[in-house]
């Protein structure tokens, strides 16, 4: 009977572990956070950046706008605030390919599409405080 429970307990730890594997096998850490994002003819925000891509939501009737294997041009806004409490803009600038996409069905507005983009060069970044 005790054998039963050690082996049991092992699967456990065996599959804690494997979660925790497939965390690191994502890669870059992602910030949850939500900033407006302008890609081609179209506003959206994102839903998570990370150091590699970002994944954002936009509002359109276009579902065929985001094809995958596109490489498409990327601004990200953001507002940022210093410790002596001055506020400023943070404007990112890129490319990014298109590696997954999927229709959000939401009964309260307009469809909208989530996108993957994995990001093709490095990004720029410009400051304005005021």
């Amino acid at each position: 009977m005790e054998a039963k429970e050690k082996y049991s307990e092992r699967r456990r730890n065996e599959r804690r572990h494997d979660a925790r594997r497939s965390n690191v096998r994502r890669g870059d850490v992602r910030l949850d956070s939500s900033f407006e994002a302008s890609l081609l003819d179209h506003n959206g925000k994102t839903v998570n950046v990370s150091a590699s891509g970002v994944y954002f939501e936009v509002i359109t009737n276009d579902m065929e706008a985001f094809p995958l294997g596109t490489t498409i041009p990327l601004q990200i806004n953001a507002v940022t605030h210093t410790y002596e409490g001055r506020e400023g803009k943070l404007k990112i600038t890129g490319r990014g390919k298109v590696i997954r996409n999927c229709i959000i069905e939401n009964p309260d507005h307009a469809n909208s599409l989530g996108v993957a983009l994995e990001f093709t060069e490095k990004l720029h970044t410009d400051t304005d405080y005021d």
